[in-house]
């Protein structure tokens, strides 16, 4: 008998810890919440999905993907942990230890494994006597979280003796506080390297600065910004000019080798706004595939061996024939569910034929709803069970604030892009 699957999407978890630092934290936490209908994609097509609040046009979507088997609850409160909401939700409870069914086990995938993580799977076992799998957990929460930082990471490449190669990290410095960071940040200044500061618990590019050769205002920046406090701080070199940006996601399971699961050619506006990924075979004819691949296995090889378990994913930069590793999500990432879009909708070796990704469209009219999202995309919008090339509304939880996000495939890289540019296009206002 299948173990039935429940999945939590707690994507926004993490990030609360660290945004309510912000003085606008409820305005920046509401643009991520529609996150939390990724999780469509993740795992098995049919399961449980717990979110923060109900994803937006499910019916529809379940019809035009046909999802029949999708199940979806939130938790009455919010308090920013999402497995404390649900422990907190009676009925919400009822219907999880009722999804178990006679068996009463459950395969648990969250998007982050945190502490209340496993609360809530030991309150499954002991009160509901439902025994819960974790094969995306690692046991070791604190070495999650450690690996989950700047300095995580940094310390782990240097350990490999990834300061140096085709694959490695940028050149830079550990803060322990933010009163170390200028004198930090004029160093590298004084070399004529521009820096970025970053710190040490960010998500999201919140808190992230910029300084180049001939800035003056550097403390009083960094006053300025209600992100720093006695926390660590990574100052590193800033990667720009004629730059790319790949990403990498692993698998590292308890009792096998890890595995590859994706590569992502990353989409951006400026210099910190992510927008889309992308996935397609001809990523693997790019320069940077082999030392971003040959490196990343060696970080999750080691990774095991100090008893991580799960997903996680790279963020590099690609410039001059050298791959900076400048990000670690020791989790499930925003293009998880690109990846599995694919293996579950076009199938397993989807990138023999097709190349799929993601992008998030902002600025849109308020009060936005579906109907005139597809009335404005027409023929594009096409399901990938029935079509070769096509656009799939998505994430519809937060699209009356104006953010739209689409998943497109095509049966190559050259006219996913193109999809792209024609949905940006059917989208404006001057069309």
């Amino acid at each position: 008998m299948t173990t039935p699957t429940l999945c939590v999407c707690n994507a926004v978890d993490t990030l609360h810890d660290f945004a309510v630092r912000a003085d606008d934290v409820d305005e920046l936490l509401s643009e991520c919440y529609a996150q939390q209908d990724q999780a469509l994609f993740w795992g098995p097509l049919d399961k449980m999905l717990i979110t923060y609040e109900p994803i937006g046009d499910l019916a529809w979507q379940r019809k035009f993907l046909e999802l029949d088997g999708v199940v979806n609850l939130s938790p009455a409160g919010r308090t920013g942990s999402l497995f404390a909401d649900a422990l907190a939700d009676p009925e919400l409870m009822a219907a999880v230890v009722a999804h178990a069914g006679p068996g009463r086990r459950l395969r648990l995938i969250p998007h982050t494994t945190t502490a209340d993580l496993w609360r809530f799977a030991e309150t499954l076992h002991s009160t509901y006597d439902v025994v819960v799998e974790l094969p995306e957990s690692s046991p070791q929460q604190g070495l999650r979280d450690l690996l989950d930082t700047k300095t995580g990471l940094r310390d782990l490449a240097a350990d490999l003796g990834l300061t140096d190669g085709p694959c490695r990290i940028p050149t830079g410095t550990h803060c322990a506080a933010k009163h170390e960071v200028p004198a930090a940040v004029h160093d590298m200044l004084a070399t004529g390297t521009p820096c970025i500061v970053k710190p040490d618990r960010g998500e999201a590019s919140l808190g992230l600065l910029i300084f180049r050769p001939g800035d003056d205002d550097i403390a009083e920046r960094l006053a300025a910004s209600t992100f720093y406090d006695e926390d660590r701080v990574v100052v590193e070199e800033f990667l720009d000019g004629d730059v790319c940006f790949p990403s990498v996601e692993y698998m590292v399971p308890a009792h096998a080798p890890p595995h590859l699961c994706y590569t992502t050619d990353m989409l951006f506006e400026g210099a910190t706004h992510l927008r889309g990924n992308v996935t397609a075979r001809e990523l693997r004819e790019r320069w940077w595939y082999r030392p971003l691949t040959e490196g990343g296995l060696r970080l999750a090889e080691e990774m095991q061996r100090r008893g991580y378990r799960g997903r996680f994913g790279i963020d590099a930069i690609g410039r001059g024939g050298v791959v900076h590793l400048h990000d670690l999500n020791a989790r499930r990432t925003g293009s998880s569910h690109v990846h599995e879009f694919g293996a579950h909708l076009i199938g397993a070796d989807y990138l023999d034929t097709h190349a799929v990704g993601n992008y998030d469209f902002y600025g849109l009219p308020a009060g936005l709803d579906l109907p005139e999202v597809l009335r404005l995309l027409g023929r594009l919008v096409a399901s990938p069970r029935h079509a070769e090339r096509g656009v799939v509304p998505t994430e519809l939880t937060d699209l009356r604030t104006g953010r739209l996000s689409c998943m497109f495939y095509a049966p190559n890289l050259a006219e996913l892009h193109d999809l792209i540019v024609r949905v940006k296009a059917a989208l404006s206002p001057d069309r």
